[in-house]
């Protein structure tokens, strides 16, 4: 990669990156349209996209290159600023003059993550100073390895509380006066009106306007990529419990996380939305009227919403104690949690919004909460300043 060095950094350059590429959404996603509708072409916009949406195909101003691809590493070894919700790969260097912002992909501090999860099966390894690919019982080395560089290469770490800047430093050796505690870009959102990103998730997504929306995006499990979720949940007990509770007709919408692409279809009723290759989540929480989950970080957003929200956690004891464990015990989070189906539909069934909005807060305050709804225009703030323009 050093190579691209004879490559000059353009001062105006900058490059956004979602999910290696995967996803024209988060923070980088609202970070770049604040920066387009006020500065426009002052900026060279550059997207890493595998499958770019018609509204960037069009532009004539916006680059769009596909990850790990030759016009990638250029664009990404001469951008002034790099932008990404997660860090950048080991094997691109970060230049001197180059100033890489990672606004982190999840809030709050919930299940463990990086050189602070526990041991199991990883995609690779250092062994002598050499990466393979392979399926080691222990991967404290290859995290060590990732978190050295990543630390080294970023010039500033976005973090939605306080709690979370104490967690990355432990679990990316991320050094905590780069941490700016200003909360997420993409949580800016829930603090205005947001009834256009929820009408155009509900006409994307088919569902008439009149609808109510249960929305249930849970997270994945280990470090297996594109593993299959087996639904556990009863989907019709807990479209019952909403209808008993709240009235109206309901919709189940589900998602399911980037590296939990697939899931056993005979358990999905057919009434049933996919939204999984919906790429903005926080439209699809905008939208939704009760949200379930169960160790996701997308609970911190919703919790934002003030709209209520359970926890479906089957499997708690084997993800806590074998699998990912927590950095917050989960009794404290904002959300009651329940292990069966039937305790699900009670849960909704005894929903108290009074209790509700003390628990939410109470959690938030616990965790320091950095979230004002103004985290993308400081943000841009620093850019700009970056940028000398």
């Amino acid at each position: 990669m050093k190579v691209l060095c004879v490559f000059p950094i353009k001062r105006n350059r900058i490059i956004f990156n979602s999910q290696k590429g995967t996803q024209y959404a988060c923070s980088p996603r609202y970070i770049y349209e604040y920066l387009y509708q006020k500065y426009g072409n002052q900026l060279q916009y550059v997207w890493c996209l595998q499958n770019p949406p018609e509204e960037l195909k069009t532009k004539s101003d916006v680059k769009i290159v596909k990850y790990n691809s030759l016009s990638y590493f250029y664009y990404q070894m001469t951008s002034k600023i790099i932008v990404a919700n997660i860090p950048t790969p080991c094997y691109v260097p970060r230049r001197k003059k180059q100033y890489m912002i990672d606004t982190w992909h999840g809030g709050g501090a919930y299940k463990k993550f990086g050189i602070t999860t526990p041991k199991q099966a990883s995609l690779s390894d250092l062994s002598n100073g050499i990466i393979k690919t392979t399926e080691a019982s222990d991967n404290t080395k290859w995290e060590l390895y990732k978190a050295y560089y990543n630390a080294i290469d970023t010039n500033l770490f976005m973090c939605s509380c306080k709690a979370f800047t104490d967690v990355i430093h432990e679990a990316q050796l991320i050094p905590k006066e780069l941490c700016m505690e200003v909360g997420l870009p993409r949580n800016d959102v829930f603090f205005r009106d947001n009834m256009a990103e929820k009408e155009k998730a509900k006409r994307k997504l088919g569902i008439a306007a009149d609808k109510k929306v249960l929305l249930f995006a849970p997270t994945y499990r280990g470090n297996a990529k594109n593993q299959q979720y087996e639904m556990n949940l009863d989907i019709q007990m807990c479209l019952d419990a909403a209808k008993e509770k709240w009235g109206g007709e309901w919709v189940f919408v589900f998602r399911m996380h980037v590296l939990s692409n697939s899931l056993n279809k005979d358990r999905i009723p057919e009434n049933a939305v996919n939204a999984s290759h919906y790429d903005e989540m926080q439209e699809l929480l905008c939208m939704a009227d009760v949200f379930i989950t169960d160790y996701s970080s997308s609970q911190w957003d919703f919790a934002l919403t003030k709209k209520p929200c359970f926890l479906f956690t089957p499997d708690l004891d084997y993800y806590l104690n074998e699998d990912r464990g927590f950095y917050t015990p989960i009794d404290d989070w904002a959300f009651p949690y329940a292990k069966t189906n039937e305790g699900l539909a009670e849960l909704i069934q005894e929903y108290d919004e009074e209790k509700h909005l003390k628990k939410v807060q109470k959690h938030l305050d616990l965790l320091e909460s950095c979230e004002d709804g103004h985290a993308t225009e400081k943000v841009c703030e620093v850019i700009m300043k970056q940028l000398k323009l």
